[in-house]
């Protein structure tokens, strides 16, 4: 993917360390007992604990060379959505300073401790935002990101109820910031989500059909390329595609054609677009 010119990103869900003894959990982000996030700091009895996760993360960053040898550059996001409340170390759960704290000792120990050189370091809080001050509540500081970024969804879309007027005004803040502080900015995800909308069923992406907003591409394109903040995006990531029934990409597989394909090929396919291979 390197090679045929991708943007690689990674990012972590990052189990609860307080669960699971020596060995890490099974998926437990989205449990927050435990006051873990302190407890990962230096001085906290799950440091040693956190330090090995992190040795496996720089283990793979080590490992991921071209056929030159040299180490493949890739976007490291850690503690995404931090201002949410659904991870463990979003803002209910962890306050402001120890999450900076956090998030300066993990790119430390990558850096400083491990020597990984082919991170570039992204925090990217979940929109929507009205302010500076908003966006960078729990910002770690210039000398420890190099991209900014926000997660924002389209949750039960309908005409009229303003989510593109609210991406762009984001848009429009984090932009300032990014600026301010030297920095590119991105979409680091976004996705139509529409939740209990189908009478077919519960989907947490697009649905395999009946989805109300089958223009949504086009939409979305539309937003930003009247804007002169959306046409600076760096890059936008959609969510991904875990199976046939949970996806935000429409796909086709054997006789099944999504019925959204043609307005995301219209999108991709766009002069506005650099689409990865």
């Amino acid at each position: 993917l390197h090679k045929e010119g991708v943007i690689l990103t990674l990012s972590s869900h990052m189990p609860n360390f307080s669960l699971g003894g020596e060995e890490f959990f099974d998926y437990s982000p989205n449990i927050p007992d435990g006051n873990v996030g302190e407890r990962l700091l230096p001085g906290g009895d799950l440091n040693a604990k956190y330090m090995r996760f992190l040795d496996e993360i720089a283990l793979f960053a080590s490992k991921c060379v071209d056929i030159s040898g040299e180490r493949i550059p890739m976007i490291f996001r850690p503690f995404h959505e931090c201002n949410g409340s659904w991870f463990w170390w979003g803002k209910e759960h962890l306050s402001d300073e120890k999450f900076i704290d956090l998030f300066r000792f993990t790119v430390d120990y990558l850096m400083n401790k491990k020597k990984i050189r082919n991170f570039l370091f992204c925090y990217s809080p979940n929109g929507f935002f009205k302010s500076a001050d908003d966006f960078l509540s729990r910002y770690p500081g210039d000398d420890f990101v190099d991209i900014m970024g926000m997660d924002i969804y389209h949750d039960r879309p309908s005409d009229g109820d303003g989510f593109f007027d609210e991406l762009i005004s984001s848009l429009e803040v984090m932009a300032s910031c990014a600026q301010d502080h030297g920095k590119i900015y991105a979409i680091t995800e976004i996705g139509l989500r529409t939740l209990d909308q189908n009478p077919d069923g519960f989907y947490e992406g697009l649905a395999p059909k009946g989805n109300l907003q089958r223009e949504w591409f086009t939409d979305l394109l539309d937003a930003l390329k009247d804007s002169e903040e959306g046409l600076r995006v760096a890059y936008m990531l959609f969510w991904a595609n875990f199976s046939d029934t949970q996806f935000w990409v429409p796909y086709e597989k054997g006789d099944f054609r999504h019925e959204m394909c043609d307005n995301f090929i219209e999108f991709a396919t766009s002069k506005y677009i650099k689409l990865a291979p």
